[in-house]
């Protein structure tokens, strides 16, 4: 975010530079001033629908689709605040110069009509202060938690229309001078990418490349300790092979009125071309889907997604926390791929810790299918907490095994357990970046 931020300002800085001899006058820097917050605006806007828009290699830029859109909702916000101080740019000088505290300044010929007989300009400045305040309507819609994802993703269309209309008003309203060729190009490519983008987003085309048909093959339900359905377990078989890595999560749309929801994937068969999930009742969604699904059903699937690769080099420790030990299972499914076919007997793998965190015996859903991927996988140690019975995984438990300064930790489960174990461990010394998990939040 702040590289963005100061490669913006770099390109905005030759039109300041250029023009030394008029920033003598109030209006000379108020006229700048709107010029780099109309840029930062339109950068921010720009980068986030191009977020938005999951192309492939710009997943692998941020590294991975999570942190993607933790950047996305960063660049909204961003964005925000920088149409804001745009639009107090523009109009507290015309109410200083309405109460007489400012004399009005001479009008310049910097803007230029495209086409002679047609006011573009007042055009462009009406849009631009339409869309700011719808603009704020809209990033308050994304922002508030308790919006139901449904309303978020249909909200979200909104956000195509507002970057096109942003587009238009930046491009008429540029400023032709030699100092802003910089800034003016990039205003350019900018645009070409935000047009493009949200005509993807407006037409339903994003994730199109890396969708296949699919239908339910099976359905588990897995019951809680009081006889609650609380987790499904299905398979579907695609039409179409996707491009899978373990760890990885996938988006499902199931038909149903809802808007695609992603889900971290279990397993992957390439021969049969078959794809598991497990996925646990965390909201309104999942508790119906739970019920809802059905062998026969169809689904549309778009993945993979995700950089929760783990790495091999070092001894490793997973916890998995509740339903966030489902992309450990799919990293064992992996392993066990690999020892099948590997041809170096020789040479031993890096030992595992895995952790399964769950609030009792009943709740540990996975734990037959791990223990029948473990038959083949002798250098993986797992250890399953209960809650209930006062087996809570701390910092302590892992720094039996290895000092902190060494230690590796790939997490998947609650924020708030991750965020404390975390903080314990850097306190004991493991450094941040040895910290590996996802922020599984899309909005």
């Amino acid at each position: 975010m702040l590289k963005i931020t100061i490669l913006l300002t770099l390109l905005w800085l030759p039109s300041v530079l250029l023009d030394t001899d008029n920033l003598g006058h109030f209006f000379s820097w108020r006229h700048q001033f709107v010029m780099y917050t109309g840029f930062l605006s339109l950068g921010y806007m720009s980068i986030g629908v191009l977020l938005a828009a999951r192309f492939k290699p710009v997943e692998s830029w941020v590294q991975g689709l999570d942190k993607g859109y933790q950047l996305h909702k960063s660049l909204g916000i961003a964005a925000l605040a920088s149409l804001t101080f745009h639009w107090l740019a523009v109009h507290v000088p015309k109410w200083l110069v309405g109460a007489g505290l400012l004399a009005r300044p001479q009008r310049g010929g910097q803007h230029r009509q495209v086409i002679d007989g047609i006011p573009w300009r007042g055009i462009a400045e009406q849009i631009g202060e339409l869309t700011f305040y719808v603009f704020i309507i809209f990033a308050v819609f994304s922002l508030v938690q308790t919006i139901g994802y449904r309303q978020f993703k249909l909200t979200h269309k909104i956000g195509g229309v507002l970057m096109v209309a942003g587009v238009f008003h930046s491009v008429i309203l540029l400023d032709w001078s030699v100092g802003t060729i910089p800034m003016n190009l990039v205003t350019g490519v900018l645009s070409v990418i935000a047009v493009y983008c949200s005509y993807l987003s407006l037409a339903g085309k994003i994730g199109q490349t890396r969708k296949s048909r699919g239908q339910v093959t099976s359905k588990v339900v897995y019951s809680n300790k009081q006889g609650i359905d609380e987790v499904v377990r299905f398979s579907i078989r695609l039409q179409q092979s996707l491009n899978y890595k373990e760890g990885q999560f996938a988006y499902l749309d199931f038909k149903d009125g809802e808007p695609p929801h992603p889900f971290s994937i279990l397993s992957y068969d390439s021969k049969s071309n078959t794809m598991g999930f497990g996925i646990k009742a965390l909201g309104d969604y999942t508790t119906k889907l739970i019920n809802n699904v059905h062998r026969g059903q169809e689904v549309i699937v778009e993945g993979g997604y995700g950089h929760f690769q783990i790495e091999s080099t070092y001894e490793q420790f997973w916890v998995g926390a509740g339903i966030g030990i489902v992309p450990f299972v799919s990293r064992l499914y992996c392993l066990q791929q690999i020892r099948k076919l590997s041809h170096n007997k020789n040479e031993p793998p890096k030992r595992v810790h895995l952790f399964y965190c769950v609030n009792n015996k009943k709740d540990a859903y996975f734990e037959a299918e791990i223990l029948s991927i473990l038959q083949r996988l002798d250098f993986v140690e797992l250890q399953i907490l209960y809650a209930d019975e006062g087996d809570l995984l701390s910092a302590e438990t892992l720094l039996k095994y290895q000092d902190a300064r060494s230690m590796h930790v790939s997490f998947c489960g609650p924020e708030t357990f991750r965020e404390q174990l975390k903080y314990d461990l850097m306190q004991a010394g493991m450094p941040e970046s040895h910290m590996h998990f996802e922020s599984f939040k899309m909005r």
